[in-house]
């Protein structure tokens, strides 16, 4: 019976890690329910955020915890950036040519810190957003 459970448990990891990488818009663990659910409807909520936050404990993708958004995830694991839109939400990636430690040597109040880590969130409207409130 063990067997069983472990053999499902890895039927519904396929699934939803399928159903992940085939979004390109930086999901909410409850998009990627409602994406999952229209082809799977016997795979639970709590089933999906489970799989992906192990999968964010494991560095198979990125966890991101941006301002006044749900958590979103990544499946790109090169460091980047992101930029959100402040009406609907949208997430992109943004290339930046400069590395954490860098970037700290360039800001105030840093001094006399090692800096491992740094998150840069770029908030703004996107062009579906801005084209909707032109009309």
């Amino acid at each position: 019976m063990n067997n069983v459970k472990e053999k499902r448990n890895t039927l519904q990891k396929r699934i939803v890690s399928d159903v992940f990488f085939s979004m390109n818009n930086h999901p909410s663990a409850g998009m990627v329910y409602e994406a999952v659910q229209e082809k799977y409807p016997s795979i639970s909520r709590a089933t999906v955020y489970r799989i992906l936050a192990e999968a964010a404990e494991e560095g198979n993708i990125q966890r991101l915890k941006l301002t006044d958004a749900n958590d979103r995830y990544d499946f790109t694991l090169t460091k980047h950036y992101h930029v959100v839109c402040r009406e609907c939400g949208a997430v992109a990636d943004v290339e930046i040519k400069v590395d954490d430690a860098e970037l700290a040597t360039h800001a105030k109040g840093c001094e006399g810190f090692e800096v491992e880590k740094c998150h840069v969130e770029f908030v703004g409207i996107c062009e579906k957003c801005r084209t909707k409130t032109e009309k």
